[in-house]
C-alpha cells in the first residue's frame, strides 16, 4: 500500500516544480542556444504534431519522454529523416531495448545543409569562399518500470554545433515520467527535456574597442511537457485514440496540442492535430503498420504546413522485435 502513495507523491512533486518553472518562459522570449533541439525528428510524432510525450509507439519516444522505453516490448529501432526548411534536412536514429522492468536506449540526431558561398559588402554576389553549418548530437536513454502502472526515465546527450571556425559542445539532460491511471487506457505523463548549464562557442573575439571578448554563454532550450491519452473508441474494425499536451520553453510562451489517431484494421493510421500558439497549427500524419502480418515493420509520414516558411515532410521506417 505505501508503493503508490510514494509513486503519487513522486508525480505531484514533478509536475509541481514544472509548473513553477515553466512560468519563467514569458519573460525570456529569443534567449537559448542548440534550438534544433527543438525539432521533432520524428514522423509518428510529426502527425500528431508532437503530442507524443505519452504514446508507445517505436524508439523515436526517446527524444520525446526517456520514460516510455521501457514500455516497448523487447528491442525497436528507428530511423527518419525530415525536410526542413530552405534545404535544411534532419536525419535521426533511435535503438531501445527493454528487458523485464529496465530500458536501454540510443539516439543520433544531426540537423545539415549544403554549403552556401560567403557574400560580403564589397562581394554581395558570392566572395568564391563557402560555409557550412550542422547541429548533431549523441544520446543514451535510460528507463525503469517501478509498477505495472508507472515508470520514469532519464536521457543524456552530447550537443555540439558548428558554424565556420565556430564550434560549441554542450551536455544536456531530460527526466520523464509515465502514468497509467488505471482508468480504461487514460495515461499521463510528465517530461523535462533539454536541461543543462549555459554554453556558448569556444574561443574569443575582437569587440568593436579592440578587446578580445569571451562568446557569451545561452541556456539551452529547456521545456517543460505534460501530456495525456486516451483511446476514445473501438471496434474490430477501428479505434480512435486522443491525445492533448501542454509544452511551455523556457524561453517562449506555452504551446498546447489536440491530436487524433484513427486506426482501421490495425493496419493504417490517419492522424490531425492542432497546434495553439505555435506558426505551425495543423499536422496531418499516415502510419502504416505490418503487425497484423506478424512483422513489427511500421512507416509513418508526416505533413505540417508553416504559416510563413513552408511545408515540413517528414518519412520514418520503424521496426520492433
Amino acid at each position: 500500500m505505501k508503493r503508490p502513495k510514494r509513486l503519487h507523491a513522486l508525480l505531484f512533486l514533478i509536475l509541481s516544480t514544472g509548473l513553477a518553472f515553466a512560468g519563467l518562459g514569458g519573460q525570456r522570449a529569443g534567449t537559448s542556444i542548440l534550438n534544433f533541439l527543438k525539432i521533432d525528428p520524428s514522423a509518428a510524432s510529426g502527425g500528431l504534431g508532437g503530442a507524443f510525450t505519452t504514446i508507445v509507439q517505436d524508439a523515436s519516444v526517446i527524444h520525446w519522454n526517456p520514460a516510455v522505453t521501457v514500455q516497448l516490448e523487447g528491442t525497436s529501432v528507428a530511423l527518419s529523416h525530415l525536410d526542413w526548411f530552405d534545404g535544411i534536412g534532419y536525419e535521426y536514429f533511435a535503438l531501445s531495448r527493454s528487458m523485464r522492468s529496465w530500458a536501454f536506449g540510443v539516439e543520433i540526431g544531426a540537423l545539415h545543409m549544403d554549403a552556401m558561398e560567403i557574400t560580403t559588402e564589397y562581394k554581395p554576389y558570392g566572395s568564391g569562399d563557402y560555409f557550412s553549418f550542422a547541429d548533431y548530437y549523441v544520446g543514451l536513454n535510460f528507463s525503469r518500470k517501478m509498477s505495472d502502472r508507472f515508470s520514469f526515465g532519464f536521457s543524456a546527450r552530447m550537443v555540439r554545433e558548428e558554424y565556420l571556425d565556430l564550434a560549441t559542445t554542450s551536455f544536456v539532460m531530460d527526466l520523464g515520467t509515465y502514468y497509467r491511471t488505471g482508468f480504461r487506457d487514460l495515461v499521463l505523463a510528465v517530461a523535462f527535456l533539454n536541461f543543462g548549464t549555459p554554453t556558448g562557442p569556444a574561443g574569443e573575439y575582437e569587440n568593436s574597442e579592440g578587446f578580445m571578448r569571451e562568446y557569451e554563454s545561452f541556456s539551452p532550450p529547456t521545456t517543460f511537457h505534460i501530456g495525456s491519452s486516451m483511446t476514445l473508441y473501438e471496434n474490430e474494425f477501428m479505434d480512435l485514440f486522443a491525445a492533448v499536451q501542454l509544452n511551455h520553453p523556457v524561453d517562449n510562451a506555452e504551446t498546447y496540442i489536440l491530436a487524433l489517431q484513427a486506426g482501421f484494421l490495425k493496419t493504417f493510421d490517419v492522424r490531425a492535430a492542432y497546434s495553439i500558439g505555435t506558426e505551425m497549427p495543423f499536422s496531418l500524419g499516415l502510419g502504416f503498420s505490418a503487425e497484423r502480418w506478424k512483422s513489427g515493420l511500421k512507416i509513418d509520414y508526416a505533413f505540417r504546413p508553416h504559416r510563413y516558411l513552408g511545408i515540413v515532410n517528414q518519412i520514418q521506417v520503424s521496426y520492433n522485435f
